[in-house]
C-alpha cells in the first residue's frame, strides 16, 4: 500500500496525472508482455523499420483517442467520429477532385466542417441536455448518410502532393510526419489536461457536474469545448487518412469510434468521467 501510494506520488510530480495504478499496471505488465512474445516470434518487431511502422499505422487512431479522452473526462461519449471523418473525406475529396478547389481551401473545408460536426453535437448536448449517446448515436448514422449523399457514391483519387505530403515525408528519411504531428497532438492533449485550470475543469465536470457548477465552473460552455474539439482532432485525422490513401470515400472512418474508445479505456481513462490519463491513452493505441 505504502509502495502504490509512493509510486503515485512520484507519478504525479513527474507528469501531473494521477492514474490509477490498479488500472495501468495489469495494462503495462500486457504491454510488455506482447512486446516480449512478439519479439521472440521475429527478431525484427524491435527494428527501427516496424517500429516507425507501427507508429505511422496508429498515428489516425492516436489524434482521435486524444479527442476521446476529453470527451469521456468530461463524463460524456462521442459514438459518431467514425461517421465525421466520413463527411468530411467527402468534402476535401469532392472539393479536390470535383470541385476543383486549391488544396488549402480544402483542407480548410474538411477540418471546419468536422469542427462544425462537433459543435452540433455539442449544441443538443448541452443547449437541449440530450444524452450524449443519444446525440451520437443519431449523428452517427445522420453524417454518414450525408456523406454518401454528398460523394454520390463516386471515389475520388489523385490528390495534389501538397495534401499529401503530411503522409508521404519523412524528417532525416526516417521519422514521418504525421507520428511527429500525433506524438505533438498527445503531448498538447497532455498538456492541456495536467497543466491548464480549462483541463482541471473538464476533469472537475466529469468527477461531479453538481459540484463543479457550485465551484464557478462553466459546465456547458466547458463541455461543449470538449465537442468541438473532439470534432477538430476527426478533421485532422480526416486529413491524414485521406493523404495516406490517396483516396475519398464516403465509408472512411467507418467502426473507428469503437476501436479509439476501447484504447482510451484500456490507457485507464473511465467511462464514467472525472478519470484521465493521456498517456495511459497512448499505451492503449499502440495496445490495441
Amino acid at each position: 500500500m505504502t509502495q502504490s501510494k509512493s509510486l503515485s506520488q512520484k507519478w504525479q510530480t513527474l507528469t501531473g496525472e494521477r492514474p490509477d495504478l490498479a488500472i495501468l499496471i495489469p495494462t503495462a505488465l500486457f504491454g510488455l508482455a506482447l512486446v516480449i512474445v512478439l519479439s521472440i516470434l521475429s527478431d525484427r518487431f524491435l527494428s527501427w523499420r516496424n517500429i516507425v511502422n507501427i507508429m505511422t499505422q496508429t498515428s489516425i487512431y492516436l489524434i482521435l483517442a486524444v479527442g476521446m479522452t476529453l470527451v469521456l473526462d468530461s463524463g460524456g461519449i462521442d459514438i459518431s467520429i467514425g461517421s465525421i471523418i466520413g463527411l468530411a473525406t467527402t468534402l476535401l475529396g469532392t472539393a479536390l477532385a470535383r470541385d476543383g478547389w486549391v488544396w488549402w481551401a480544402a483542407i480548410l473545408l474538411c477540418i471546419g466542417g468536422a469542427t462544425m460536426c462537433g459543435a452540433f453535437n455539442a449544441f443538443f448536448i448541452v443547449k437541449l441536455k440530450v444524452p450524449p449517446i443519444i446525440v451520437t448515436l443519431g449523428t452517427l448514422t445522420m453524417f454518414r448518410g450525408f456523406a454518401y449523399v454528398y460523394q454520390e457514391g463516386q471515389t475520388y483519387f489523385g490528390f495534389p502532393a501538397q495534401v499529401l505530403w503530411v503522409a508521404r515525408t519523412r524528417i532525416f528519411g526516417q521519422i514521418p510526419v504525421l507520428v511527429l504531428l500525433s506524438l505533438g497532438i498527445l503531448a498538447a492533449g497532455h498538456f492541456f489536461l495536467t497543466r491548464t485550470r480549462t483541463g482541471r475543469h473538464v476533469t472537475a465536470i466529469g468527477g461531479n457536474e453538481q459540484a463543479a457548477r457550485l465551484s464557478g465552473i462553466n459546465v456547458g460552455r466547458t463541455r461543449a469545448m470538449v465537442y468541438v474539439v473532439m470534432g477538430f482532432l476527426a478533421g485532422i485525422a480526416t486529413v491524414v487518412n485521406t493523404a495516406r490513401l490517396d483516396a475519398s470515400q464516403a465509408v472512411s472512418g467507418t467502426g473507428y469510434e469503437l476501436h479509439v474508445i476501447a484504447s482510451v479505456v484500456v490507457g485507464g481513462t473511465s467511462l464514467m468521467g472525472g478519470k484521465s490519463f493521456m498517456l495511459g491513452t497512448f499505451l492503449g493505441v499502440l495496445i490495441l
